[in-house]
């Protein structure tokens, strides 16, 4: 950190008991686009992305410029992998940065065959903990769907607060023509 750049050093890794959060490479391309495939049916349901999915090549090039906005701290993207096995189970990271406060968004998502091992709140807990320790973040969100009741209950098991409910105001990732609400969970220091 500097008097003229606020942002700090950002670890490439953060490992927790089961998981191995590590920063985008393209090299991982070929396993993403694996695991947003078989997550499909689900991710369509509260991410727009999702209507679109890249093909394999896509998703190497989208990696390659994650891995630069990550390198330039203008978004901390991180992919989860098993730990034991080094399959990649899903991806989470920091979006919406304000390095003046600083403060960013988590956002995350599993691969469907990962689901319900709580590994998508190991993975917000510890992004959290680097957040708030070593990155010294004051405010932490997770925005999420109202609806999206799982989401929901990894903001609460993160322990994070309910701080507002914005009425009308997105439309759902599947369908433009339904309007949402959105929840906005914080923790602060």
């Amino acid at each position: 950190m500097t008097p003229n750049d606020p942002r700090p050093h950002v670890a490439e890794r953060i490992d927790t008991a089961r998981l191995s959060l590590r920063a985008p490479c393209a090299e991982n391309g070929p396993a993403l686009h694996a695991a947003v495939h078989a997550s499909l049916p689900e991710l369509r349901a509260w991410m727009i992305w999702a209507a679109s999915p890249l093909d394999e090549l896509g998703y190497i090039d989208h990696l390659r410029d994650a891995a630069e906005r990550f390198q330039a701290r203008t978004e901390l993207r991180y992919l989860i992998f098993d730990r034991t096995t080094e399959t990649l189970v899903g991806s989470t990271g920091i979006h919406n940065l304000n390095w003046r406060v600083p403060k960013g968004e988590i956002g995350y998502w599993v691969d469907t065959r990962f689901a319900g091992r709580g590994l998508v709140t190991e993975a917000v807990i510890a992004l959290t903990e680097y957040a708030q320790k070593d990155l010294r973040f004051r405010r932490v969100e997770i925005r999420c769907d109202a609806q999206n009741v799982r989401s929901r209950a990894v903001a609460q098991r993160a322990g994070y607060t309910l701080d507002a409910t914005l009425i009308n105001d997105d439309v759902a990732a599947h369908d433009s023509s339904q309007l949402r609400d959105t929840l906005i969970f914080s923790r602060v220091q």
